[in-house]
C-alpha cells in the first residue's frame, strides 16, 4: 500500500500530539548503511529535524542519498580494482626485487671470483715480470758472452788466417829450391844482398824508405837464373790468395826493378779462385797453387822479364 500525502498529514498530526514519537521515527527511518555515511547522516539528521516542516525535502534527500550510495559503490568497485592492480604490481615488484637480489648475489659472487682472479693474475704477472727481468739480465749476459765469443772468434779467425798464411809462407821459404827450381836454376836466398841494395837506393834517392819496407816485408825472395840471366822472384804467400796479394807482389817486384833486379811477382797459396788466375795473367804475375802453376805462362813471363832487362 503506497504512502500518500493524506497519510503524511495524519502522521504530522500524530507527531504534534505525541512529540516523543519523533525519536522513534528517526530510528526507524535511518538505516545502518546510511549511518555509515557522515554527510548522509548529517543530512538525514537535518531532514529529520525539519521533517515536520519539509517532508518534500526528505524525499529529495532520499533520492540524493541513493545516488550517492550508487556512486560510492561504483567508487568502491574502482577502489577494489585499483587495489587489485596495486596488489598485482606489488607482486611483480616483489618478484622483480627477488630476481634483483638473486642477480646481485650472483654479481657479488662473480665480483669475488674476479677479485680472486685479479689477485692470481697480479701474482702471476709479478712472477712473469721477475722472470722477464731475469731473462733480460740473462739476455744481456748472453749478448756480452756472444760479443766476447764473436771477438774471440774474430781473433781466432785472424790468428788462424795468420797461421795458415805463415804455413804457406814457410812452405815456399823452406821448399823454395824445389818449388822455384822448375823456373830458375842455382837459386838462393838473396835477402842480405837485396837489403843492402835497398838501403843504397834509399840513400841515392832512387826509392823511398816505404819502398824499402815494402820489399823487406815480402814473404819470400828467391834469386836464380833463367836462360843464364839472373831473375829475382818476389813472392807473396797466403792460404787463400786475394787480389791484394797480387797487387803487393806486383808493386814489390816493381820496386826491385828500380834497384836493378829482373824481378817477377809470384803469388802462391792453397786456395786460388778462377778470378785470381785471370788477374795474374793480366798483371803478368806467376800464380801457384801448392807449388803447381801454368808452366807455359810462367816461362812466358820469365822470358819477357829477361828480355826487357837485357842490355
Amino acid at each position: 500500500m503506497a504512502f500518500t500525502v493524506q497519510d503524511l498529514d495524519d502522521l504530522l498530526l500524530l507527531l504534534e500530539k505525541h512529540p516523543e514519537w519523533k525519536e522513534r521515527l528517526r530510528q526507524a527511518l535511518l538505516t545502518e548503511e546510511l549511518l555509515r555515511l557522515p554527510q548522509a547522516v548529517r543530512d538525514l539528521i537535518v531532514a529529520v529535524e525539519k521533517l515536520t516542516a519539509e517532508i518534500q525535502r526528505l524525499h529529495d534527500w532520499h533520492e540524493r542519498a541513493n545516488a550517492q550510495m550508487a556512486e560510492m559503490l561504483q567508487f568502491q568497485r574502482q577502489v577494489n580494482e585499483r587495489l587489485a592492480e596495486i596488489a598485482e604490481w606489488q607482486r611483480q615488484v616483489n618478484e622483480q626485487l627477488n630476481q634483483f637480489l638473486q642477480w646481485q648475489q650472483r654479481v657479488n659472487e662473480r665480483l669475488a671470483e674476479i677479485a680472486e682472479w685479479q689477485r692470481q693474475t697480479n701474482e702471476e704477472m709479478r712472477q712473469i715480470l721477475e722472470r722477464l727481468s731475469e731473462m733480460i739480465r740473462w739476455q744481456q749476459e748472453m749478448v756480452k758472452w756472444q760479443e766476447r765469443t764473436v771477438e774471440w772468434q774474430q781473433r781466432a779467425d785472424r790468428d788462424f788466417a795468420k797461421l795458415k798464411g805463415s804455413d804457406r809462407e814457410w812452405y815456399y821459404r823452406l821448399r823454395a829450391a824445389a818449388v822455384f827450381g822448375i823456373f830458375v836454376l842455382n837459386g838462393r836466398d838473396p835477402t842480405n844482398e837485396v837489403m843492402r841494395k835497398l838501403h843504397e837506393a834509399v840513400k841515392a834517392g832512387v826509392i823511398t824508405r816505404s819502398d824499402l819496407k815494402a820489399v823487406r816485408d815480402a814473404d819470400c825472395l828467391w834469386l836464380g837464373e833463367y836462360e843464364g840471366k839472373p831473375v829475382l822472384l818476389v813472392v807473396e804467400a797466403s792460404y787463400t790468395v786475394t787480389h791484394e796479394d797480387l797487387v803487393r807482389a806486383v808493386h814489390r817486384a816493381e820496386i826491385a826493378r828500380k834497384i836493378g833486379y829482373c824481378a817477377v811477382p809470384v803469388v802462391g797459396g792453397a786456395e786460388i779462385s778462377d778470378e785470381i788466375w785471370e788477374q795474374g795473367r793480366l798483371l803478368n804475375a806467376i800464380v801457384m797453387k801448392d807449388g803447381e802453376t801454368d808452366f807455359d805462362f810462367a816461362e812466358q813471363i820469365l822470358a819477357q822479364a829477361v828480355q826487357q832487362t837485357s842490355p
